[in-house]
């Protein structure tokens, strides 16, 4: 984190980041002399006492080095949320590269939330939120809207995650709320109706009972996006019987608390849907 600097009333490194950060110029000098292309890590005694290094960089397109670099030390937790990191000058210096490469390096991470530009202060490593994560999944998957299976893929390896989790957590309440989900479908389809709602019920409560807000969110924003597809499988023979029987084996293995189950019963439910897709696409219009 940064500290007050009681003379100037400003944010500082702390000492901690200091410290490192006076290593670098002297750890690149010696890389930059023991190694002709000077991209090859520190040996580990020299990188355990920096904490973390920065190396001289040698390649074509030299901001996408500093962007690797800086990030790697981000995703490591060498610098962390709060840390200030130096003046494009002094990572020049260090980087023994143009400023403007610098510069362009710190525009993508920040673009990317990786750094806060704090007005009068500098660059800053910034946090990242179970909120920020989330609309970042929803940011891409509607750019990438039109491709129903890509977002499937993506709701599958969720889904799977969240049976496997609800399996081992879910509560009495979380049980209660996917087995009322499952006779509401019930009574849908004997009276010959898609389940539509029931069956957004039952996925919403298997998300729930994962007790992961994180997935869940993404869950909520992986159906959203496919919910105009929704009726496809229920429009094939015996679709809605199928999805019935397969929510209730789903529902079953949880109970049962058998996540490896639960896991495989989600994954083949939501592949089903998938081939009902593909397979209606497929008809001549």
């Amino acid at each position: 984190m940064a500290e007050k600097n009681a003379g100037e009333g400003r944010l500082v490194p702390t000492q901690r980041a200091r410290s490192i950060l006076e290593r670098l110029v002297e750890l690149n000098r010696l890389n930059a002399g023991e190694h002709e292309i000077g991209l090859e890590p520190v040996g580990k005694d020299e990188h355990e006492e920096a904490g973390l290094a920065l190396t001289p960089v040698r390649r074509r397109r030299l901001y996408e080095d500093v962007v690797h670099q800086l990030q790697g030390l981000i995703s490591s937790g060498k610098l962390e949320p709060g840390d200030q990191l130096p003046s494009e000058r002094a990572l020049a210096d260090q980087l023994a590269i143009s400023r403007t490469s610098v510069r362009e390096a710190l525009r993508i991470l920040e673009a990317r939330g990786m750094l806060e530009a704090r007005p009068g202060q500098g660059l800053f490593v910034r946090g990242w939120r179970s909120d920020e994560i989330v609309n970042t999944l929803a940011a891409f998957l509607l750019r990438e809207r039109e491709s129903f299976l890509e977002v499937l893929d993506v709701r599958e390896a969720l889904e799977r995650k969240a049976a496997e989790l609800a399996a081992t957590l879910a509560t009495a309440k979380d049980l209660d709320a996917l087995k009322s989900a499952v006779i509401a479908m019930q009574e849908e389809v004997l009276e010959g109706k898609p389940p539509l709602e029931a069956d957004e019920d039952f996925h919403r409560a298997l998300a729930m009972a994962s007790r992961n807000e994180v997935l869940r969110q993404m869950l909520e924003t992986a159906m959203g996006l496919m919910s105009h597809h929704r009726r496809t499988v229920f429009a094939q023979s015996y679709g809605s019987l199928l999805v019935l029987h397969q929510h209730v084996s789903i529902y079953r293995a949880i109970k049962s608390r058998d996540p490896k189950r639960a896991g495989e019963l989600v994954s083949a439910h939501l592949r089903e849907i998938g081939r009902s897709y593909t397979k209606r696409s497929r008809r001549p219009q």
